[in-house]
């Protein structure tokens, strides 16, 4: 019997391993597809590399007023061939470090046979703790022709891009895959059910983001719920909507938002309860088995479902199954960015929150076209908004749209959680020019 097994060897899952066997813990990993999970293997690395690509793309177009006239092409063939040759082994190279590490793998899927059992190809494993953290998936659907969808992973791995795409959904990953496929020269179609695109964001940013988006040819259709897929003799698909508007393309791909990647654990075998979110779970990220843990996409915790977050829960379970820790999870302050060109960042109280509560914040947009990093790439519509706390005048949010957001929104994370005051910030210095030498504007 081990003391701990993991089921799932994602982001979440390899930082329980490692952490409870450097604790002297014996413990088995469990995985059904790719050791080091979706990230490592097909998601988010695969796509900052494209993202990256994507990002010289757009960025060569600005500068076709400063020089650089030859029109630029890119060639998924040889990105992808280029990513393959960088992280072709990443599973391979993740089974080998646990392995390396003293703790043992085994490859296939677990079903639960009892709260202290699992079996995996017709041999059961016995633990006295399990720790789930099997991530999430890409939402499926039921409507006819369904079967003709691909998934993110999909996207993320095939040698050919189709000329013309749907993306279903008008998230996170949706507004990714736009930058990356017009930039690779795809025409792209973007339908989503209701009116809202990344719908925990700024509103006016996120439709500056839209606009941007249609002048490089991406079509958006708001309040569209697919009704059925048919192949065409064409070999082209024709997707039609419950409010009979049709589109024929070449691919759709599924990018509606992520599920718990939990169905086939069988949990009822278990007595672990689960919902429509994700596994229940307490703040100390225990589930109705006092003795199995969930940790990441797959748990239904209100956070965020984005690896900084799973790697956070593991981090804490890490410690509460070595140090006796009885404190709640607690969560720092939130940060996040979109994977789009510009990127879209943000941090801390959300535009929506403050607007929702002018008594106790107000809100300041800056204009950060003429700032020194906005120049040097020749970008326009860069905007940034604070939100300050009327009580005592402290920054505490932001929101920034522009191709470093992500870095800006970093920077100014690091002061929220030192809670500088404007006089402590202006007597720090920074290398300059760079992006946090710019803060100076931000905090005035």
């Amino acid at each position: 019997m081990y003391d701990v097994i993991v089921i799932g060897s994602g982001l979440a899952g390899l930082t329980v391993a490692f952490g409870l066997k450097k604790a002297g813990k014996t413990v088995l990993v469990i995985e059904n597809r790719d050791f080091g999970g979706v990230v490592n293997n097909a998601g988010s690395t695969k796509k900052k590399e494209l993202v990256a690509m994507a990002k010289h793309y757009y960025q060569n177009q600005r500068f076709a007023d400063y020089g650089i006239t030859e029109p630029q092409q890119l060639d998924w063939q040889q990105a992808m061939n280029r990513i393959n040759m960088i992280e072709g082994n990443e599973s391979l190279l993740h089974e080998q470090a646990l392995e390396k590490a003293g703790i043992d793998t085994v490859f296939g899927q677990a079903v639960f046979q009892s709260p202290q059992e699992v079996v995996v190809d017709g041999i059961i494993y016995q633990g006295k703790q399990f720790i789930l953290a099997t991530g999430g998936q890409d939402r499926t659907f039921t409507f006819e022709g369904a079967d003709y969808t691909y998934d993110s992973r999909h996207f993320l791995t095939q040698h050919t891009l189709p000329k013309d795409i749907l993306f279903i959904g008008a998230g996170i990953i949706s507004f990714a895959f736009m930058s990356i496929a017009t930039a690779f020269g795809a025409t792209v179609n973007v339908w989503q059910h209701n009116d809202q695109a990344l719908r925990i964001f700024d509103r006016s940013f996120v439709q500056q983001l839209i606009e941007i988006n249609k002048k490089r040819g991406v079509r958006f259709e708001f309040n569209q719920t697919i009704k059925s897929i048919e192949r065409l003799e064409n070999g082209r698909l024709n997707v039609t909507s419950q409010t009979g508007k049709q589109q024929e393309v070449d691919a759709v791909y599924r990018v509606a938002g992520r599920v718990a990647q939990i169905e086939a654990l069988e949990l009822e075998k278990a007595g672990v309860y689960f919902d429509t979110h994700g596994i229940k779970v307490n703040d100390h990220l225990q589930t109705s088995q006092p003795h199995i843990f969930a940790c990441g996409d797959c748990n239904n915790q209100a956070v965020p479902k984005l690896a900084t977050y799973a790697v956070l829960q593991a981090q804490y379970l890490v410690e509460h199954l070595t140090e006796y820790q009885l404190a709640p999870i607690r969560y720092p302050i939130p940060a996040m960015s979109t994977f789009s060109q510009p990127k879209l960042a943000q941090a801390g109280v959300l535009i929506h929150e403050a607007q929702d509560d002018p008594e106790h914040y107000d809100i300041k947009e800056l204009n950060m076209d003429d700032w020194i990093d906005s120049r040097k790439v020749a970008e326009e519509g860069a905007r940034l908004k604070i939100i300050k706390r009327k009580s005592d005048n402290h920054i505490v949010g932001a929101t920034a749209l522009a191709q470093e957001a992500d870095l800006l929104i970093n920077y100014i994370t690091q002061s929220l959680h030192a809670n500088w005051t404007k006089e402590e910030r202006r007597h720090q210095l920074y290398a300059y020019p760079s992006l946090i030498n710019e803060l100076d504007r931000f905090w005035s």
